[in-house]
Formats: structure tokens, sequence, C-alpha cells
């Protein structure tokens, strides 16, 4: 990404990415063999409550769409790749109703450039640290299924840095932002529940700075999971 003119900023630019149907199907798939591989359970014994603490482990599918960039020197558009990762998180229910909900881990992202004035490449992968925090609504059990509404805030900082090769190294600033969350856990036999839930991120602006070029973005992220839960 070498330095070719005075830095120029670009208009935004919407990219709009078809949802990845291949994530989707696989996620969908774990989520019926979890379930046929686990005996069913009463509804009331799976009944969660007042002090319960259930912990998942998850398939994460994320994928952006409304990706919004501006490159200075040598324009373009900066894309996002949809990736598939481990996760879990751990929930603590204040009552039958009501849970908060804690998530953290090591995020990792791969970022390509494309339609610049030097053509298409990638830019590299970034690992962040990331946690989330959201307060949820528990509705009355469907039988065996429990389904949740949630909202809350989401902060990623970066961890480490891995440039393509012929990048030079860059730094990407911390970013906070608002999420919203929708699931279900299903009781299937004693403390053990198939979980699935899809989170919504709204990234605010965020930059990217290296030598001799900066970038901005912002973009809506989609994150299906699904997978297994344990209460104690």
């Amino acid at each position: 990404m070498r330095h070719l003119a005075p830095a120029v900023i670009q208009p935004h630019r919407t990219t709009r990415a078809p949802i990845s149907h291949v994530c989707t199907t696989c996620l969908r798939r774990l989520l019926l063999a979890l379930v046929a591989l686990i005996p069913m359970g009463s509804a009331q014994a799976g009944a969660l409550g007042q002090g319960d603490w259930l912990l998942r482990g998850l398939v994460l599918g994320s994928h952006a769409t409304q990706v919004q960039s501006t490159i200075s020197t040598i324009g373009g558009e900066v894309e996002i790749a949809s990736h598939v990762q481990p996760g879990a998180d751990l929930s603590y229910f204040l009552s039958e109703r009501w849970a908060l909900q804690f998530t953290g881990g090591i995020s990792r992202t791969h970022y390509r450039v494309r339609d610049s004035l030097i053509g298409d490449f990638d830019v590299g992968r970034v690992d962040s640290y990331s946690a989330t925090l959201s307060l949820q609504y528990h509705f009355s059990p469907w039988g065996a299924l429990t389904p949740y509404l949630g909202a809350g805030l989401y902060h990623a900082r970066e961890r480490r840095v891995e440039p393509a090769t012929g990048i030079p190294d860059f730094s990407v600033e911390p970013v906070t932002g608002p999420l919203l969350v929708v699931g279900a856990d299903y009781h299937v036999s004693g403390d053990w529940f198939v979980s699935a839930s899809l989170h919504y991120l709204k990234v605010p602006t965020y930059r990217f700075e290296g030598d001799g070029f900066s970038s901005e973005l912002q973009a809506n992220i989609w994150t299906l999971g699904a997978g297994l839960g344990y209460r104690f």
C-alpha cells in the first residue's frame, strides 16, 4: 500500500455483501445434530430460575453487511471477510425472566481492499480482544423451548495485527457499540440445553493507521451461533 499522491479521502461507498448461506446451513445442521444426540427432558425440569448460571459453548458464524469505508491516497473499498470460529457465553439469571449475559474472547478478522488505484489486495488479519454485556428477557417456555430478546454493549481492542505480504504495519483503534440479540434455549436432558442465537452489532466508525495511509470503516456485523449449554 505505497504512497502515490497526497492523501485524498474518497466519498463513502456502501458494499452490500450477500448473506453467507454456507455458514447458516452449517450452523443449522449442527443444531439439529445436537438435538438428536441428547435425550429429551421435560419442560418443568428444564426451567431456568433465579440464581442459575448457564454456560454455552458455541460455533459462531459472522458476516459483515453495509460496509462503508474511506481510504486515503489510493481510494477503493475495504471488505471484511465472513468467518466461523468457536465461542462461549455465560448467563446469570436475575429471575425467571431476566438474565445478564457475558461474552469474552479473541476475535479474528481478515480485511481486503478492492477497486483501489493499485488494484485489489489483502490488507491482513487483526486479532482483537472482545467482550459483550447484555440484559435479556426470557419469555414463558413453549414446552422445552425458551426464547429470549436482549440488548447491550460490546467492546473490541486490538491484540495483534498481521499485515499481508507487502503491506506496512498498521494499527486499529478500539471500538465500542450497541448490540441486539435474539435466541432460544431448548432443554434436552438434566442440566443440558441446546442453544441458538443471532447477534447484531452496529459498528461505529473506527480508523486504521499506517505508514503513508489511513482508512475509516463502519459496518453492521451479524453473528449466528449454535451449540450446547450447561446449567449450574
